[in-house]
C-alpha cells in the first residue's frame, strides 16, 4: 500500500462511523462490506487506479453507508419515518350537535 496522509484515508473514518451507528448482528455484512470497500480505495496504487477505485467504489461504498444510516440523507430520512404522536381524533360539527342533542353519532 502507497503512503498516504492519514487524513486522506477512508478505512478509519469508516472504521469510526460504523462504531458510532447503533447496528444489530444483521448490520454485520453491510458494516464489513462498507469497511473493505474502504480499504480497496485506500490500498490503490496513486493514479489510474486510485481514481478507478474512487469512482466505481466510491458510489458503492457510498450506498452501503447510507443504507446502514450513515449519511445526512439516511438520517434525514430516517427522522422523518418516525412515527408522530397520533393527534385526537377531531369531533366534526355534526357530531358535536348530535351529541348536544342527545343523539348517536
Amino acid at each position: 500500500m502507497p503512503l498516504r496522509e492519514v487524513s486522506e484515508l477512508l478505512y478509519p473514518a469508516v472504521c469510526e462511523t460504523v462504531a458510532s451507528l447503533e447496528l444489530g448482528s444483521q448490520d454485520a455484512a453491510a458494516a464489513k462490506l462498507a469497511k473493505r470497500y474502504a480499504r480497496i480505495i485506500d490500498e490503490a496504487n496513486p493514479g489510474k487506479d486510485y481514481a478507478w477505485a474512487l469512482r466505481w467504489l466510491g458510489p458503492e461504498l457510498h450506498k452501503v453507508l447510507e443504507s446502514l444510516g450513515a449519511t445526512p440523507a439516511a438520517r434525514a430520512a430516517i427522522k422523518r419515518a418516525e412515527p408522530k404522536p397520533a393527534a385526537p381524533a377531531q369531533v366534526s360539527k355534526l357530531d358535536q350537535l348530535r351529541q348536544a342533542r342527545g343523539k348517536p353519532a
